[in-house]
C-alpha cells in the first residue's frame, strides 16, 4: 500500500477513497531518485494523515541539491508506518566485469557513518550468486536470521538481473514477522535493455 502525492493531491478525496490513510500511522518521503532523504530532513515518520498534508505542503516545490545536481520536490510518496528495531542495508551495483554487492547490518541514515561495518563482494559475471558466494556478507548475523536474509539477498540479486538494473539500494530493510521487508529502496535501470524488459514492466515490475 502506497500514494504518490503531487501538487494537485486532494487529500481529502484521497482519504475518502483510500480509509486506511486515516486509520494508521504513516511514512512520507520523496519519490524521487536521490539517497540521503532522511539526513535531509525529507523523510517522515508515525505521522497521522493531517501532519502528511503538513509536511507535504511545506516541502512540495523545494529545491534541493544532491551530488551537485539541483531539483525542484514534485512527488512524495506516502505508505505505511512499519515499527522495527533492526535496518539493514543492500546494495548493488553493475560493473563492467561483474557486480559488487554491499551488506550491513547496521543500516539507516547513519550507514556513512558505520561504512567500515559495509560487507562487500564482487561477483565476475560468468558466476553465481550461489550461497557460497552470498555467505561472506552474512557471516556475522545470527544464526535465527542468516540463512532468511541471505536467501532474499540471493532473490534481490536475480531481480536485478533479469530486469537489468544498473544499481539498486535498499537503505533501509527490515525483518518484519521474520520476513524481509524494504523499507526505502532506489534503483536505475539499463535503459538499453528496456526493448527487451517493458513487458515485464507492465506486469508491475
Amino acid at each position: 500500500m502506497a500514494f504518490k502525492v503531487t501538487q494537485s493531491t486532494d487529500f481529502t478525496e484521497l482519504a475518502n477513497q483510500e480509509p486506511w490513510l486515516s486509520s494508521m500511522k504513516l511514512v512520507v518521503k520523496p519519490d524521487m531518485l536521490f539517497g540521503k532523504r532522511g539526513k535531509s530532513g525529507l523523510v517522515a515518520l508515525n505521522l497521522d494523515l493531517a501532519q502528511v498534508r503538513q509536511f507535504v505542503k511545506e516541502r512540495l516545490g523545494v529545491e534541493v541539491e544532491m551530488g551537485g545536481c539541483k531539483a525542484p520536490i514534485t512527488t512524495f510518496i506516502v505508505e505505511p508506518f512499519v515499527p522495527h528495531d533492526q535496518e539493514y542495508y543492500l546494495s548493488i551495483v553493475s560493473e563492467r566485469l561483474g557486480s559488487t554487492i554491499s551488506f550491513s547490518e547496521c543500516g539507516g541514515i547513519e550507514i556513512e557513518e558505520n561504512w567500515d561495518k559495509v560487507k562487500t563482494i564482487f561477483l565476475p559475471t560468468e558466476n553465481q550468486m550461489t550461497p557460497d558466494a552470498c555467505a561472506p556478507l552474512i557471516a556475522t548475523l545470527p544464526l535465527e536470521v542468516r540463512t532468511k536474509i541471505g536467501d532474499f539477498i540471493r532473490g534481490v540479486f536475480s531481480v536485478f538481473q533479469d530486469l537489468d538494473f544498473s544499481f539498486l539500494e535498499m537503505n533501509p530493510f527490515t525483518l518484519v514477522n521474520g520476513e524481509p521487508y524494504p523499507l526505502d529502496m532506489r534503483g536505475e535501470l539499463d535503459d538499453t535493455a528496456a526493448f527487451k524488459n517493458f513487458n515485464k514492466y507492465d506486469s508491475g515490475f
